[in-house]
């Protein structure tokens, strides 16, 4: 049988990588060590230069982590994701990629804002406001860590916050539509503010901060939040189109 070495340069790596991908997807899972360059160039009957140009695809994909004088080993692959162009709720993505919602950790308080978050809100820092801390799950894998704020003038009454999605307790509960947000996208250590805690990672892991203001149809801030995703489990993705 034709070996892959023996097909054109551009295309032996592509079919060797497309191999290694349907492999880590059938007889592997997360945290699993791939055998040695040797073997997979052997197994794939190429040569070690060409396998390793397609570990290096893999890699920048991010199907892979390869560790030097250690080997290689598969990693998390993100388990929802979401175009920034779009602005919906947490729930709501989660139940359309089939995912059901819950929340733990929550803690609501009432307190008065810093100087950004009165920035943010355009309030006074003699103004209180309502701050919302919870974890999100995906079934029961946490995938981002939520603080909300929002204007306390806005609640008549004691708030009282149930449900999953924000966006529809605001809506249905107070009439209230968000219109667009306008969003920062901050990378940082999982470390600070210990997220790493919230979101079950290391310490030197990467998370992506979601820092955003949402706005009413008036163009009045409703809610201003910093969601933080881990890229682990959370993808986005930005959909350019030519002008």
């Amino acid at each position: 049988m034709e070996s892959f070495e023996s097909v054109g340069y551009p295309q032996r790596y592509e079919l060797v990588l497309k191999r290694l991908k349907q492999l880590i997807e059938e007889k592997f899972k997360e945290g699993d060590k791939l055998p040695s360059e040797l073997e997979l160039a052997k197994f794939f009957g190429v040569s070690r230069a060409t396998l390793r140009e397609a570990l290096r695809i893999l890699e920048e994909e991010g199907y892979v982590v390869r560790k030097h004088g250690i080997g290689t080993f598969v990693s998390s692959r993100p388990i929802l994701q979401s175009g920034m162009e779009e602005l919906q709720s947490i729930t709501k993505l989660m139940e359309k990629q089939g995912y059901k919602p819950h929340t733990r950790d929550v803690v609501v308080t009432k307190t008065y804002p810093n100087a950004k978050e009165a920035h943010m809100l355009r309030i006074s820092p003699a103004e209180e406001i309502i701050k919302i801390e919870r974890v999100r799950l995906a079934e029961s894998i946490p995938v981002v860590y939520c603080v909300d704020r929002l204007p306390a003038k806005l609640f008549s009454s004691e708030f009282k916050f149930v449900g999953e999605s924000l966006f529809d307790y605001l809506n249905d509960k107070l009439g209230i539509y968000i219109a667009y947000a306008i969003s920062d996208i901050i990378p940082m250590l999982a470390e600070k503010n210990n997220v790493y805690k919230k979101l079950d990672l290391e310490k030197n892991d990467v998370v992506l901060l979601l820092d955003q203001v949402h706005f009413d149809q008036n163009d009045i801030p409703i809610l201003y939040s910093s969601n933080y995703f881990s890229p682990k489990k959370f993808r986005f993705y930005i959909v350019r189109k030519r002008v």
